[in-house]
């Protein structure tokens, strides 16, 4: 990071209230920087009132402030722009991710006083065409990588209710509550009554002081102590705010670190001082958690035991106790009584109940079919010692028939399992965001270093997919290839005639004379604007430091690249002076690449002409500039110049079969080539019949 740029008012266009938007996105002041300086612009583009154009413009006014060099630095016209433009448009269609679509933005053409950027530009992107030829189109890699998305911080932990900070001193109090108060519930108590009608209403109490020690609870409030919670971790307290910052981007942390692994074992370098095991410990801790940051089922088996007794406590109660009564009832079916002579006159005398006698009778039924029955109830939901105790309360231990439950002892056994569940799962939440807390450096780095990767990968598919290949960076001025194509024809229809070509100094063609100057002329449709097209993007992408579409180059840097299309018919007085003003910034001495098309247009033939031989000498007179003019005036502005200018040539030699024009598309070197408008004319009569036909005829006889 810059050291000018150490909070975000010193960044260009960001004033208070847009630091705050800022601060509010990423979480704090250093994350938002950090967005800022890493070029993170589709997170940037996320912040309120920021769009994509002016996260891109952000990033651009940074790098030019830290790097001290801005993209119109190289690029010098608009139609070179559009050009760069383009280019960029086609390295984006290989990306997998938002995030690398937008930081692709960051790629810019560097003039040639930063050569140490270019090609350190190159070492990275060489490396990005090894590891899309190592991995090829792996699906398993692509299909993972639309799934990452940069981690997502702006998120509402939803109330929990069920937990409460209760502290009997005030600056303790208003500290809980600001510190925790959006989460849980924060109670001052002064004394014992209070803190136990407060203590009744929650599942779970923390006692934030030592003030209740002191107090002689009730069995049923079981309090946590936590003698000082100014030293308490968020995740002590409310885990759930750790936990839902990974939950809240689980699919993108999943796919992350199956990429990762997935990488390191295609032999991709990746993430080296990360231990493998720190990665397989955050993948295990993450499974067990859901998307909504619950605890999964059958990751705790005692959650998972009492849930099971919770959901089946009735069903099993229910069942136990129809059994129960069957059975008795086959008992008293069964049973006979005899009263012996005693128990007779003490019941005709009125001194015992006969009930009370059958009573004893059936005592020791009664009691071995209420085992039976307890112990089914125990067995069938696996009940611990302490929760069998709860069990016996359920049945009256007098003889009752029908037998009957006492719900309300039915009622606690379920509040306390539930109560158990809620203590189990905060000690589970607790284990669970003690190691995601201390994973979130990690996740944070991993993220963004795969949407990282897929800014690079995407280079490396580009230049793959279209068989780039690093030009040799030449002292010069000279740029010469062997089997170039244009990328933007290439991209549309497929394949493209490839072409070689070159001008000033290099290794490449043999009739190439080393002039720096050319007039490219010829054909109609034969190619020349697609010519430039292909320099153009040659020029460009060297400078970015990027591969180029040609089998083999040699480029020679330069500090500046001029790009003119085709002007659309004659230029009116003010357009005229308007195009001859853009022309005039190539007549200093800087080292320069300038390309341009059919420039005539601008004014009549004759006039253009002189123009046209007039700037040809100046950059004639610039030893360290390079241009290709496209014209079909090339005789005329010879006429018009003393200074010796290189004519190339693209040339038809006929029509085929199909009425195409046969063109050899690589220009002919010191060759004056005709536009020959014949073969046009000849296409259209053989492609028409009656009165065009004889139309185009006569207009044919013209040329001979």
């Amino acid at each position: 990071m810059s050291a000018d740029i150490k909070s975000l008012r010193a960044v260009p266009g960001i004033g208070d209230k847009m630091a705050k938007r800022f601060i509010e996105h990423f979480g704090n002041e250093s994350l938002a920087l950090e967005a800022i300086m890493g070029a993170d612009i589709a997170g940037i583009s996320q912040v309120e009132g920021v769009g994509q154009r002016y996260a891109i413009s952000l990033v651009h006014d940074i790098r030019s402030k830290v790097e001290g060099v801005d993209i119109s630095d190289f690029l010098k016209t608009g139609e070179a722009t559009d050009v760069y433009e383009k280019l960029l448009d086609l390295v984006k269609g290989f990306a997998h991710t938002t995030y690398a679509r937008d930081k692709l933005h960051i790629f810019i053409p560097y003039p040639s006083k930063k050569m140490d950027t270019i090609m350190q530009m190159r070492s990275s992107v060489s490396g990005y065409m090894e590891t899309a030829r190592l991995l090829g189109n792996d699906s398993m890699v692509v299909s993972m990588l639309p799934k990452v998305k940069p981690l997502n911080l702006r998120y509402t932990v939803s109330r929990v209710r069920d937990r409460v900070i209760v502290t009997a001193d005030q600056n303790t109090f208003e500290y809980a509550r600001e510190r925790f108060g959006s989460m849980l519930d924060v109670q001052l108590a002064t004394s014992l009554s209070e803190f136990v009608d407060i203590a009744r209403g929650y599942s779970h109490v923390i006692a934030a002081d030592d003030a209740y020690l002191s107090f002689d609870l009730p069995e049923e409030v079981q309090p946590e102590f936590v003698s000082d919670i100014t030293r308490c971790e968020d995740w002590e307290i409310i885990p759930e705010k750790e936990i839902i910052a990974f939950s809240k981007n689980h699919a993108s942390l999943q796919s992350a670190i199956e990429i990762v692994m997935l990488l390191r074992s295609k032999g991709v370098s990746f993430m080296d001082p990360v231990p493998e095991d720190d990665l397989e410990m955050l993948a295990s801790t993450l499974s067990l958690i859901d998307s909504d940051g619950n605890i999964i089922d059958g990751t705790d088996e005692e959650i998972d035991r009492l849930r099971y007794i919770i959901g089946n406590l009735d069903s099993c109660v229910s069942d136990a106790l129809k059994d129960a009564n069957t059975k008795f009832d086959e008992c008293l079916v069964k049973s006979e009584f005899t009263l012996g002579g005693q128990d007779m006159l003490k019941v005709m005398k009125g001194s015992v109940d006969l009930k009370d006698i059958l009573g004893k009778k059936l005592h020791k039924s009664y009691h071995s079919v209420m085992k039976e029955c307890m112990d089914s109830i125990c067995s069938d939901l696996t009940l611990q010692k302490k929760e069998t105790l709860f069990i016996d309360s359920l049945f009256p231990e007098d003889i009752s028939h029908p037998v009957e439950i006492d719900r309300e002892q039915l009622s606690l056994f379920r509040q306390h399992l539930e109560r158990k569940v809620l203590k189990r799962q905060l000690e589970h939440q607790r284990e669970i965001a003690k190691l995601l807390s201390s994973c979130l450096g990690l996740a944070r780095n991993m993220v963004k270093e795969v949407l990282d990767f897929d800014v690079g990968f995407a280079i490396g598919c580009f230049a793959m997919a279209h068989e780039l290949e690093m030009p040799e960076i030449v002292d010069g001025p000279g740029l010469g290839f062997e089997k170039g194509r244009n990328l933007f024809i290439a991209s549309r229809h497929g394949n493209v005639v490839p072409i070689d070509y070159s001008i000033g100094k290099n290794s490449y063609g043999l009739d190439n004379d080393g002039s720096r100057v050319v007039l490219l002329s010829g054909v109609n449709s034969g190619g020349k604007t697609s010519m430039l097209e292909l320099i153009a993007q040659s020029v460009i992408l060297a400078h970015m430091g990027f591969p180029v579409p040609a089998s083999s180059s040699e480029i020679s840097l330069t500090n500046g690249f001029y790009y003119f299309a085709k002007s659309k018919g004659t230029l009116d007085a003010g357009a005229f002076e308007t195009t001859l003003t853009e022309f005039s910034v190539v007549a200093d001495d800087s080292a320069k690449m300038v390309l341009a098309d059919e420039l005539e247009s601008i004014t009549e033939p004759g006039a253009s002409a002189k123009i046209i031989s007039g700037i040809l000498e100046v950059l004639t007179e610039n030893q360290q500039s390079m241009s290709v003019f496209v014209s079909h005036l090339s005789e005329l502005i010879l006429e018009n110049t003393e200074c010796k200018i290189r004519v190339d040539g693209i040339e038809a030699s006929g029509l085929d079969a199909d009425l195409n024009l046969i063109v050899d598309r690589s220009p002919r070197y010191n060759y004056v080539a005709k536009s020959t408008p014949e073969l046009i004319v000849e296409r259209l009569s053989k492609k028409t019949s009656g009165g065009e036909q004889l139309f185009y005829e006569k207009l044919k006889e013209k040329f001979h």
